[in-house]
């Protein structure tokens, strides 16, 4: 069931990235020289926007109650959660979507070594799954066997991966009762929406960032972000149960190489600018992916 719940993630997310990459483009601020402007306005929009599966969730959960060590993990793995959100919209202001999104595939090598500390046990053939399906992330995103990621984009990738796997394994620990799933992701969205505020209340570029937006873009920036952060929070609420589900934290990460696949055949579908077509390379390693989670199911 855990798989289940990851491929609609997946999607999900893919049709973020998508929305993403097309919000970035047509920012009014695109062109203005402070980067914190540019990224801080979306990442203030999304935050603030948790209000809407906040509502949501109150109104058809059967509960959102948890016991406190549950509330408290779910309320702190918003912090990773909001650095994760702040790095991906940084990097989007210097790379493509296509680059950025596959390399959330080193958060299961972090995420591995968490669980390994912790004294989970992880067997020979899981362990070769997980690695054959961050290979294959690596091909489909490169599209080659030369090993040319950007340096800057592969660093600042290092600590962004880290605070996803943090946030993950944190929630794995909140979901320790699956049953309490949907409860876990509510107190989370409220940590994020919380610091949302206290993003727009306290930092001034992020804010004018925001407002510019929402002055000069109107429903051209509303409309999208309102649609963007459904598609996003829904994500979110299947990644919740996945991890909950899965045997390990670690499987939910390491199957996260299939959002490039969907988002590639989005960009095929709907092309934004360059990203068209692929290549034999990218291909296998759609390959890779499908033989990775095929050794993770034996």
């Amino acid at each position: 069931m855990w798989l289940i719940y990851a491929l609609l993630n997946m999607f999900f997310m893919a049709l973020v990235n998508y929305i993403d990459e097309f919000l970035t483009h047509s920012s009014s601020s695109k062109e203005n020289c402070n980067i914190h402007e540019r990224f801080g306005g979306v990442l203030v929009m999304s935050t603030v926007l948790c209000v809407v599966g906040l509502s949501t969730l109150c109104i058809f959960s059967e509960t959102i109650t948890l016991a406190r060590p549950y509330m408290t993990l779910a309320l702190v793995s918003a912090i990773p959660m909001v650095v994760v959100w702040a790095g991906y919209f940084y990097l989007l202001q210097l790379f493509s979507t296509h680059h950025v999104v596959p390399l959330f595939g080193l958060s299961s090598i972090w995420l591995l070594l968490i669980e390994i500390f912790a004294g989970a046990s992880v067997s020979l053939i899981e362990l070769s799954g997980i690695i054959v399906l961050v290979v294959g992330a690596y091909l489909l995103d490169r599209g080659a066997f030369k090993w040319a990621i950007p340096s800057k984009l592969l660093t600042l990738m290092l600590p962004v991966s880290f605070a996803w796997a943090v946030t993950v394994y944190l929630v794995k620990l909140a979901t320790a009762d699956e049953g309490n799933a949907v409860a876990v992701y509510f107190w989370q969205l409220l940590g994020i929406f919380m610091i949302g505020g206290l993003l727009f209340a306290f930092i001034a570029p992020y804010r004018r960032g925001f407002l510019t937006r929402i002055r000069t873009e109107k429903s051209r920036f509303i409309v999208p972000s309102l649609m963007n952060e459904s598609c996003g929070q829904l994500a979110f609420l299947f990644s919740t149960l996945a991890i909950a589900t899965a045997p390990l934290a670690v499987y939910y990460t390491a199957v996260g190489g299939i959002q490039s696949i969907f988002l590639i055949v989005m960009f095929w579908l709907f092309p934004l600018n360059h990203r068209n077509t692929t290549t034999v390379t990218q291909w296998l390693g759609v390959a890779f992916i499908v033989a990775g989670i095929a050794l993770l199911e034996i």
